[in-house]
């Protein structure tokens, strides 16, 4: 029993404070300012420092208007923002590479794939094949160009709020 006192009396302790105010004196010695917690001289000073309680003396007023700075938020969001951005840049950049390569493909059709294709020339076989692969290829393009512009909105959103 006199352990579990102990133990909750040494948790405790340094949550409260013993110290007040506090007197020193000061006292001019051969020109020199001296302090002293006893009179050093008749003349001496009687100083009386207060008490600072430290977690009130650097609060922030900001923490104590519980207002948030949210600079650092926006900055953070802004760069993950221009990643994203860069991301989907070099996505639409692979796929514009990924369609030219289709594109190449399909301009190899020789006759004989024309004619089973239904056909009734080679540049009529290469339009038929290219029409579903440039449709996909727009379709792609649309929607990461959207994205894009979304993100750009919400970057210049963000960097609006101070």
């Amino acid at each position: 029993m006199n352990r579990f006192i102990l133990l909750i009396t040494c948790t405790a302790l340094p949550f409260f404070s013993f110290s007040q105010n506090t007197t020193v004196y000061k006292c001019v010695i051969k020109g020199v300012p001296t302090f002293s917690q006893t009179p050093c001289s008749k003349d001496a000073e009687q100083i009386t420092l207060k008490e600072i309680n430290i977690i009130e003396a650097y609060k922030s007023p900001t923490q104590a208007n519980n207002v948030t700075d949210s600079s650092v938020d926006n900055f953070l969001e802004v760069q993950q923002i221009e990643r994203e951005i860069s991301k989907l840049l070099l996505t639409l950049k692979q796929t514009e590479k990924t369609y030219q390569e289709q594109v190449k493909q399909v301009s190899y059709v020789t006759q004989d794939q024309a004619n089973r294709l239904g056909a009734s020339s080679i540049a009529d076989a290469i339009a038929k094949k290219t029409a579903p692969i440039t449709s996909a290829y727009e379709s792609k393009v649309t929607r990461t160009q959207q994205q894009i512009d979304a993100l750009r909105q919400r970057k210049q959103l963000l960097s609006q709020i101070p």
